[in-house]
């Protein structure tokens, strides 16, 4: 890494920093509120990721006129930041500060797949508390569930952002080769896994998101069928109005093609996204490549 480089990174992160410090002087609360605060201001003056967004809605919402769209982009920018603020003090994020009410058929097929030492696999998107089904299951069931990570570029934010996700279960296995095999173990050795299969995966194939061709990762089909593990979406959605997160485990994904199970996967996120656009990760470049089509 060239010195102008990592200056620059080190600039970037100096806001962050600061605010990782100060922020643990005010209770927890209080600090997540902050962070989706200082996030939303963030998304909204931050030209570069307001202009993703902004496309993003137009593809997908068009239509929603220039203020709804500044408007939603602002929420977007505060539920964003609270997530990642719950992340950041993931050592304090536990079942102590976040109230947690689960439902689902999905837990069923969980419970009776862990009590016979079989693997599991969750799959989910980057939606409102997304670490909240691994916090469940971990401090609920005793069920440690790892999950897929790719790490930030910057060195600097990338050793807190690492800590953070960690908190939520273990192992953390970074994209790669390296990572994937790791994952692998893990899911012969009986364990559980989350992944997240909501964003741009460039060998994916290209299946309907939200309405439009986007790539898409089949591996957590191809794991679910090669190992037997139930493949069971989840979704932590917040519900302000009660201080609540409804952690959702929807019933397993029903064995088919790995194009059929991502395909029936995509069609569950797209409603819950639909049903709370602003809780989802819209500064994503999710339709990549495929701008001109439908």
């Amino acid at each position: 890494m060239t010195f102008a480089s990592r200056l620059s990174y080190l600039i970037s992160f100096a806001p962050i920093y600061l605010f990782l410090k100060l922020a643990r002087l005010v209770p927890f609360r209080r600090r997540v509120a902050l962070g989706g605060a200082l996030a939303s201001i963030a998304l909204r003056r931050f030209p570069p990721a307001r202009a993703r967004v902004m496309s993003n809605l137009a593809r997908i919402r068009p239509d929603l006129s220039e203020t709804e769209a500044l408007t939603l982009c602002s929420e977007i920018g505060r539920q964003l930041g609270r997530t990642l603020t719950e992340i950041l003090f993931g050592e304090e994020h536990q079942s102590r500060h976040l109230a947690l009410r689960v439902s689902g058929p999905g837990l069923e097929a969980i419970e009776a797949a862990h009590a016979e030492g079989k693997p599991i696999l969750l799959v989910s998107a980057h939606f409102g508390q997304w670490d909240a089904a691994r916090i469940h299951l971990r401090d609920a069931l005793g069920v440690e569930v790892g999950a897929l990570y790719r790490p930030n570029n910057n060195p600097y934010y990338e050793p807190y952002l690492a800590a953070g996700a960690a908190a939520s279960g273990t192992p953390l296995v970074p994209k790669g080769n390296d990572g994937f095999r790791m994952l692998l173990r893990h899911l012969k050795g009986g364990g559980a896994f989350a992944i997240m299969a909501d964003q741009y995966h460039s060998g994916g194939e290209v299946l309907p998101f939200l309405g439009a061709d986007a790539k898409t990762a089949l591996t957590p089909a191809e794991l679910a069928i090669r190992y037997k593990a139930p493949l069971v979406p989840c979704f932590g959605i917040r519900r302000d109005e009660e201080e609540a997160i409804d952690v959702v485990f929807e019933a397993p994904i029903p064995v088919a093609s790995p194009e059929e199970m991502m395909t029936e996967f995509n069609n569950r996120a797209t409603a819950r996204i639909e049903a709370d656009p602003d809780q989802w990760l819209w500064p994503h470049r999710r339709w990549k490549g495929l701008e001109k089509r439908g």
